[in-house]
């Protein structure tokens, strides 16, 4: 059986500190380690690794909104699986009534 592996990459309004502050929601106390800017969640067969990294902020007039490149890398999960974690992921760094 080979093993399924999809990726996605969102650009996010949000400064490294919020990222990892914001973590332990988006996870739901699921198991995961934390090396420098890159996150384990479950196992090498089976799970997800989250890279953060910081890019050029954006300037709308005389705003500056940080913001960072996150890659989600999903390795043995189904479609249902990864779903279920977006959802948890995206509701958890969600701001404002949006």
């Amino acid at each position: 059986m080979s093993e399924t592996v999809f990726t996605m990459v969102k650009d996010m309004a949000i400064t490294v500190p919020d990222f990892f502050r914001l973590l332990p929601r988006a996870l739901d106390e699921r198991n995961h380690t934390i090396t420098g800017y890159t996150v384990s969640v479950g196992t090498a067969d089976k799970g997800v690794v989250i890279a953060i990294e910081p890019v050029v902020p954006r300037r709308i007039a005389l705003i500056v909104v940080e913001r960072c490149t996150v890659t989600l890398t999903f390795t043995g999960m189904a479609e249902e699986e990864r779903d279920a974690f977006l959802f948890r992921f995206d509701r958890a760094y969600q701001r404002g009534g949006g």
